[in-house]
Parts: structure tokens; sequence; C-alpha cells
């Protein structure tokens, strides 16, 4: 059996959950920046397109009877018309019929309001629409984010695991509680082989724990655990951003942050800090990949430590 990581068990297996107060410290931006010009570029996936470079990875699909095609997190804001017209472009329909926010951070929702305001359906976690409703703070921006126009909110809400259809496929999808804000979702397409891994998942940066938001480090784990009993090895997995990968790396990830987890649970039983474990560094031999894993490693251990409640 896998282990949840849970608040009672974490001085025994390393973990625990995150509680309900925010972490106050100026962190530093780690949004994608505004660029003046993108550049989209598809890659067809088998009647579904990758779209790169509105802010973070977009999937799309036409539709059928839908008539509107479907789109899967929607990138900057900045981005948006360039963007809806590469989708126009590879889907050839004028419209998208459903949007679907994996979470609810700006490069996922930029294109929320104007799919809202031309009839779009927009579904995302029930948390990722209480986000968007209000002015919220979150480690992976400056300032506050929201709330969007009426247009923009999720018009259908989901709060756990379940099954839809767009176009003849079934899309199995489910909840990823506390992994990198408090609303993530994954979306898996058993005809295509496909899974869309949302936030918690990144092929060329460390994943962001936004803890302002939730999310922490056993919540990370538990998403990575999940995700890799829904692979095979040659899935197709869209990270939220960086190249598509599988299934073989998902489980290699799993494995990293993991062995990770212990490392720092041994630090925290020890009374190391954020610091001390940035020092050491215990990821220095995946930074050519990741890039530094400073940032990482602070609010992966400050989450630890947040998280800690003594029985």
């Amino acid at each position: 059996m896998k282990q949840s990581y849970t608040r009672r068990n974490f001085l025994s297996t390393g973990t625990c959950a995150l509680g309900a107060a925010a972490f106050g410290s100026t962190l530093a931006t780690h949004t994608n920046a505004q660029a003046a010009a993108v550049e989209i570029t598809r890659t067809d996936l088998g009647y579904a397109w990758l779209l790169e470079g509105a802010g973070c990875n977009v999937v799309v699909m036409p539709g059928m009877s839908e008539n509107g095609a479907l789109m899967i997190d929607g990138g900057l804001a900045a981005n948006s018309d360039v963007l809806m017209a590469a989708v126009q472009e590879v889907t050839r329909q004028e419209r998208v019929h459903t949007l679907i926010n994996t979470h609810f951070h700006p490069e996922q929702t930029g294109s929320n309001e104007r799919i809202g305001a031309d009839g779009g359906l927009i579904i995302a976690h029930e948390n990722t629409k209480l986000c968007l409703q209000n002015t919220v703070m979150s480690a992976t921006f400056e300032g506050r984010y929201g709330p969007l126009a009426d247009a923009g909110i999720p018009t259908q809400t989901l709060r756990s695991d379940g099954k839809m259809k767009f176009a003849g496929q079934e899309i199995i999808y489910g909840y990823l509680p506390a992994a990198h804000t408090n609303g993530d979702i994954f979306l898996y397409f058993p005809l295509l082989d496909m899974l869309i891994a949302g936030g918690p998942v990144t092929t060329d940066q460390w994943p962001i724990l936004d803890i302002k938001q939730g999310a922490w480090m056993g919540g990370l784990i538990n998403a990575y655990d999940r995700l890799a009993s829904i692979v095979s090895a040659d899935t197709t997995v869209i990270p939220a951003h960086g190249p598509m990968t599988n299934g073989t790396a998902i489980v290699r990830m799993r494995n990293m942050y993991s062995e990770l987890h212990l490392t720092l649970a041994e630090q925290l039983n020890l009374g190391m800090g954020w610091d001390d474990v940035v020092a050491m560094n215990p990821l220095k031999q995946y930074e050519e990949q990741y890039g530094s894993a400073d940032y990482f490693l602070e609010t992966a251990m400050r989450s630890l430590q947040l998280a800690y409640e003594p029985d």
C-alpha cells in the first residue's frame, strides 16, 4: 500500500499537512514574463494538439456535436489573442466550446474572460473557482491576482474524481490536493493514452509549491504517487511547463521527490532549517536539467516547517 502523507504521521514518515496559515514572507516572482511578442509552436498529438509559448502548455481538441473546441488551460491574458488564433488554425473551429483550468494561476486562466464572454463553458475545481472570484496572493507572482470578471469564472466545478466526455473521447479527471495549489486537477484521455498532469509536473524547471495557496511537499509527493499509478511507460504526459514527456519520466520524478522528502524529514528532525537544506543542496545532480534548486528547496522545507504540528 502506498503511504499517504498526513499531519499525524509526519514524524514517522517525514511529512505532515499544511495548516491554514499563509506564509507571510515576500517571495520572488516566478510567473512567466509576459512577452510583447510570442510565437506559438504546435505539436500534433493525434486528434489533439499541444500549443506552447502562451505562458503554459495548452492542449486543444476539435469538437464534434459540441460545435466548438476543447481547450485545456488558456495561457497568459497578454498572449490570448495569438493563442486563440492558433487554436482556430489547428482545430478549424471558430470558438472554444469548453475550457478546463487545471488550476487558478494567471498563465492557466488568461483566456477565461474572452471564452466565457463568447458563451464557452469553463470547468475547474471548486477551489480554483473560489480563487478566481476573489483577489488572492500567491508564491508565484508579486502583488495580487483577480478577481476575474464574471464571464471568466468557471461555470461548472469539480470536487474530487470522475469522468466526462468530449468529441467522443472519455476524459478521466482527478483532484490533486495541495500539490501545487489548493485546486489542481489532472486529465487522462484513455483513447489517446495522454495525461495532462497540470501544475505539479514541470520538465524544464522545478515545480512551484504555492504555499500561500495550500501547497506543500507532502501534497506534491501524493500527486506524483497518483499520477504514477495512472501512466504506462509510453503514456504521453503533458506538463504545465516544459517539453512533453512519458510515463517512465513520471515514475522517475516521483522517486526523485520521494528521496528528497526523506532527506528533508531527516534534516527537520535534526533541527535544520531551510537555509541549511539550500546550502547542502541534495538536488545538485539534477540542476543541469531543472536549473537552480534553491527556491524549490526553500519552499519545500518551509512547507514542512509550517505544516509541523506535534501530536
